[in-house]
């Protein structure tokens, strides 16, 4: 398999992290943005939704990045073929914990009509992603540059 392409399916699941992270956070600040709201409320809203997605990806995320790692790097040492670490990656229970999180968040608007909890949610979730990227793309600089044999 190419380099270029075997590196693009290890940073991939950091990417759709980090693009879905975005999305709700960008959803959450046109909530804020809203010129009947007051904007101190929502930055004291900001500070909980960074505690709260702070927990999330200690104690929820944290062992994704441990098991998305293990798996790069035995794919990147090629101990795993491109499928098999294709269907680990994303036919998985970390995986659909992390859709899960995403659907409900964006679910959500229909049936929530208070937008300070809106925000709150969506802002949660879009950190803890956002941060489990950040975690998983530092952490896979690292490992790479420690395993370089796969190349």
């Amino acid at each position: 398999m190419a380099r270029n392409i075997k590196y693009f399916l290890i940073l991939f699941p950091g990417i759709l992290w980090i693009s879905a992270g975005m999305k709700l956070l960008l959803k959450a600040t046109a909530i804020a943005l809203d010129p009947l709201s007051s904007f101190f409320t929502y930055c004291l809203l900001s500070m909980v939704s960074w505690g709260l997605a702070s927990l999330k990806h200690r104690y929820l995320l944290s062992k994704t990045i441990r098991k998305q790692l293990s798996l790069s790097s035995e794919f990147f040492s090629q101990k795993i073929t491109w499928i098999a670490y294709i269907k680990q990656t994303f036919i998985s229970r970390r995986f659909l914990i992390m859709v899960i999180m995403i659907a409900f968040s964006l679910v959500l608007r229909r049936y929530i009509s208070n937008p300070q909890a809106l925000f709150v949610i969506r802002a949660t979730v879009g950190y803890a992603l956002i941060k489990t990227a950040i975690a998983y793309f530092s952490k896979l600089q690292n490992a790479l540059m420690e395993n370089p044999e796969g190349n």
